[in-house]
């Protein structure tokens, strides 16, 4: 399936903004927290809250009402001591979402922040905070918000400092959360002029939303359950993958193992992490209903946990990339197109139900991204059979060599059951995928695979002659 263009242009942007700074470290960045979790029974329902307590003494925070009956809002407060504060949030120029800027205002000047997330900055506290929601809860994973239920947070200065009185929504049928991560140290070195941009690119208020069970990206239209306010929780997260490969800031550190921890938590029992709503176009074209296996999304959040797991040395993160390694070894065994050549090659089918469907297509970039995570596992495990895999699939590939080639030089999509090729592929998506893939080649085998070379340069002059700019650097 070919996803919305915002998707993947969100997706691209985060690669982009990745690679602007050094990779993070693979060492062990905030230590491992204390995790204490509660569910409260209340008369209107049930208050669910989870902290994270990180040894360098970061305390991330997120509370969930889910009310059955209507009552008084729920509130608390939050005391930032300090003369003096700000709020760095981001806004819109002119309106226009291709336009964030960021604003800043004086704590000391506003009786209410405004409905985004944003740093709160004073001499002795920093917090990363997120936005108020409240949402319906509509099913398949699929959250719909409900902009016109949100109360704002009100600022109050008080002797020593500013109290944030924080009130939550309490009605019938509706949830509302609220997150936050509090330090006595900056979140994030807004000095460096860097981290600025970066930061400015992460959207948790736009087109995705963080909340207490994971990620969520805005739905498309084709989903169901769907509407114009609709978010669904996607298996990868892209902000994280900001977090993770750019690091160097307590607030990046800190909120990656939250996300990553909340990943684990939604990986099925087999290794996968299911797209919950149903995909119109592949229920129609394949018969796959709710509850699929999207190849692309999975492999994407594996690869997050393999980095978590070479950062942080949490036995859960290793054990969770491991584990869809084993299912997706397992999943290739059965799903798969048999490509001859002197080398047997397999194309592994994009989606699948377990309950059973027609085989689909292969994406060119759906394949080569689980070449790549599995290229990367036998670099950080050392288990032959990833590489073996790895070996079969990139034969899939190789063997069709130019059969990939559309006749303007350009690449096509995907290949189809019945042996046919289609579909306009991304600009520059598949290109940066075979390039990592001949990297991990070189690595593993100490060469370059020649077929890739050639898939690689018709992409390129394809891009040159349709003035397609590569935002990566090569």
């Amino acid at each position: 399936m070919i996803r919305s263009f915002s998707l993947f242009a969100m997706l691209l942007a985060t690669m982009l903004i990745t690679s602007l700074l050094p990779r993070a470290a693979s060492a062990p960045q905030p230590g491992i927290p204390v995790v204490t979790e509660a569910n409260l029974a209340r008369a209107w329902g049930t208050l669910h809250e989870k902290t994270y307590a990180f040894p360098n003494g970061d305390r991330y925070w997120v509370k969930r009402l889910e009310a059955g009956t209507h009552d008084q809002p729920y509130t608390f407060s939050l005391f930032l001591p300090g003369r003096t504060g700000t709020f760095r949030y981001i806004r819109y120029a002119d309106g226009d979402p291709q336009k964030p800027v960021w604003s800043v205002v004086n704590l000391e000047e506003t009786a209410q922040l405004p409905n985004a997330p944003g740093f709160l900055e004073t001499a002795d506290r920093h917090v990363w905070i997120g936005a108020p929601i409240v949402y319906r809860p509509l099913g398949r994973g699929t959250i719909e918000e409900k902009r016109d239920h949100f109360l704002p947070i009100a600022v109050h200065k008080q002797a020593g400092g500013f109290a944030l009185e924080i009130r939550m929504p309490v009605q019938a049928g509706l949830v509302s959360e609220m997150w936050a991560l509090e330090s006595s140290h900056p979140l994030v070195p807004w000095e460096r002029e860097q981290f600025a941009s970066i930061w400015l690119a992460l959207d948790l208020q736009r087109k995705a939303k963080w909340l207490y069970d994971g990620y969520y990206y805005q739905s498309p239209s084709t989903y169901v359950p769907s509407s114009p306010d609709a978010y669904w929780r996607i298996p990868e997260n892209y902000v994280l993958r900001s977090l993770l490969f750019t690091g160097q800031s307590r607030a990046a550190e800190d909120v990656a193992y939250v996300m990553l921890d909340t990943s684990v938590q939604n990986q099925e029992a087999e290794g996968y992490w299911k797209t919950l709503p149903l995909s119109e176009w592949l229920w129609q074209e394949y018969g796959i209903p709710d509850g699929f296996f999207d190849t692309r999304f999975n492999t994407g959040a594996a690869e997050l946990m393999l980095e978590g797991c070479r950062q942080y040395r949490d036995t859960r993160f290793c054990q969770a990339a491991q584990k869809y390694a084993a299912f997706f070894r397992d999943y290739a065994a059965r799903h798969h197109f048999v490509v001859d050549g002197v080398n047997v090659g397999w194309l592994v089918a994009d989606y699948a139900h377990p309950g059973g469907n027609r085989k689909t297509h292969v994406s060119l970039n759906h394949q080569l991204a689980e070449i790549n995570f599995l290229l990367n596992m036998y670099v950080q495990f050392g288990n032959p059979t990833d590489r073996e895999l790895a070996a079969i699939m990139l034969n899939g590939v190789v063997n069709l060599g130019p059969k990939w080639v559309a006749p303007n030089g350009d690449l096509y999509y995907a290949r189809f059951p019945d042996g046919s090729f289609g579909r306009t592929d991304y600009p520059y998506l598949t290109y940066n995928d075979l390039r990592e893939t001949q990297r991990l080649y070189w690595t593993v085998y100490g060469r370059e695979e020649p077929e890739l070379d050639r898939l690689i340069r018709s992409k390129r002059a394809w891009m040159d002659a349709n003035g397609v700019v590569n935002p990566f650097p090569e």
